[in-house]
């Protein structure tokens, strides 16, 4: 049971991811055009990536017109390209924007009232990976810390203040791992495995990325078998089909394919891809070296760790002096002290595991991160997409594995990680909206009539 200090700790933290994502959605441009420095460009839109597709999936909703139908080869791409998208985020923004009196995304107030859904599902989602390292390692300072990590971590503050689908993708992957180990630590009875089973269909109707739930709930089903309770955990699976199952049949239907992936590829064959970086930039970078290394390690790694933790419009505003991905120290030493403080805590729960419990608990967010990160890799085998946003759905064990990792290191100096935790990503939050607000306003400009877009920049399924 939680105690009353406790609680209102966790009551803090989410009061202060809902007002840090609040104002981040109010400090990214919404719909306005600018210089893209990344690839330098003028486009019509330097905001939140994709958020200007995802906000016309919206209202095609809302404009009552059906699901959209994704066309690879459309003229309008760049509007649309985002059509492939399962449809359970949109179907409830489109509500929310009824409810708010939205008839239309394009104005800034519309866009930041649409804007402010996410907000709240990132905080159910922030809330969820306190349950989850509440129920799964009964400590209560370990669940704080998670939480305070995954709640003021600047690139997941930047999603909940941002039209997407990501946080919905996020929060439902992170209370199916919730109740998952829930029902490790003590029984999966009906209710609970029908609960997991609609949660884990309303994420594949979110985001293909959920498909990656599968494997820690085959898990759970192996353990399931000696407490003769897997019927029940079948039974969920069978509730997360019937969710899931139509919009899959729908898609076997128009594409030829239930999760829509050879459409998709057919329309981004313009994208980055790894193939042009081993077959063109790294030689001219790095002529007679091997380029699979360095592709992997200077441009796929490193850009990930640093964007896991913060980067802002389309990768090209950085924690960094001088905004772009330089490799001085200087410039960098804000990421180096967020990934060493990372890489610290990982090494304290690699040491944790010597304990003998919570092993079934470890074991479940050891997988389904293995999980994010395989996914990860395999697309940016084709794509140079090194966007740490995309393991964000396994925002809860990343949270849960570096604040057990610092509990563990801490002893019994208990409120130190929570502490530690919070006091560095609020400062670097801090520097993060005063980095934007500039560099905003420097990028920001109208766009010329000639101006044209290059889509879609950013591929992501």
């Amino acid at each position: 049971m939680l105690d009353k200090r406790a609680l209102w700790i966790l009551l803090g933290i989410l009061l202060l991811h809902v007002v840090l994502a609040a104002t981040y959605a109010t400090q990214t441009p919404y719909r306005t055009g600018g210089i893209v420095r990344i690839n330098p460009s003028v486009e019509k839109d330097i905001g939140a990536p994709d958020e200007r597709q995802h906000a016309n999936y919206i209202q095609h909703l809302n404009e009552g017109r059906g699901f959209p139908v994704f066309e690879p080869g459309s003229p309008t791409l760049y509007e649309t390209y985002q059509a492939h998208q399962p449809p359970a985020y949109y179907v409830l923004a489109t509500g929310w924007a009824k409810v708010f009196g939205v008839s239309e995304v394009e104005s800034r107030d519309n866009g930041l009232r649409v804007r402010s859904l996410n907000v709240l599902i990132g905080t159910f989602g922030v809330a969820g990976v306190f349950f989850l390292v509440f129920w799964g390692f009964g400590s209560i300072p370990a669940a704080l810390a998670a939480t305070a990590f995954a709640g003021l971590l600047p690139m997941n503050l930047a999603l909940s203040g941002a039209i997407s689908n990501d946080p919905l993708l996020l929060c439902l992957c992170t209370w199916v791992l919730a109740l998952a180990v829930l029902g490790l630590k003590h029984e999966f009875t009906w209710q609970l495995c029908l609960h997991i089973g609609g949660l884990f269909g309303l994420a594949l109707l979110t985001k293909t990325t959920a498909v990656g739930l599968a494997v820690p709930l085959f898990v759970c089903l192996i353990y399931s078998i000696k407490a003769k309770t897997w019927p029940r955990l079948l039974a969920g699976g069978a509730v997360a089909l019937l969710i899931a199952g139509g919009w899959w049949i729908r898609n076997q239907q128009l594409y030829g394919d239930p999760l829509a992936m050879k459409a998709f590829s057919d329309a981004f064959t313009k994208s980055a891809q790894k193939s042009m970086f081993i077959e063109q930039i790294i030689p001219m970078q790095a002529p007679g070296q091997n380029p699979e290394p360095i592709y992997w390690m200077n441009w796929v790694g490193w850009w990930t760790a640093r964007s896991f933790f913060g980067t802002f419009g389309y990768m090209d505003i950085w924690l960094t002096q001088s905004g772009r991905q330089s490799a001085d120290p200087d410039q960098n030493r804000l990421y180096y002290i967020l990934i060493l403080s990372a890489v610290i805590g990982f090494g304290g729960w690699l040491y944790s595991l010597r304990d003998k419990e919570p092993r079934k608990t470890n074991l479940i967010l050891a997988v389904f991160l293995a999980v994010v990160v395989a996914l990860f890799v395999k697309f940016n085998q084709q794509y140079f997409q090194a966007q740490g946003r995309y393991l964000l759905p396994a925002i809860g064990p990343i949270s849960a594995i570096i604040a057990v990792g610092y509990a563990k290191l801490a002893g019994k100096r208990t409120a130190a990680p929570l502490l530690g935790i919070a006091v560095l990503l609020l400062v670097v939050n801090a520097f993060a909206l005063v980095r934007m607000e500039t560099q905003f306003n420097d990028r920001t400009q109208p766009v010329g009539a000639n101006s044209t877009p290059v889509a879609p920049q950013e591929p992501g399924n």
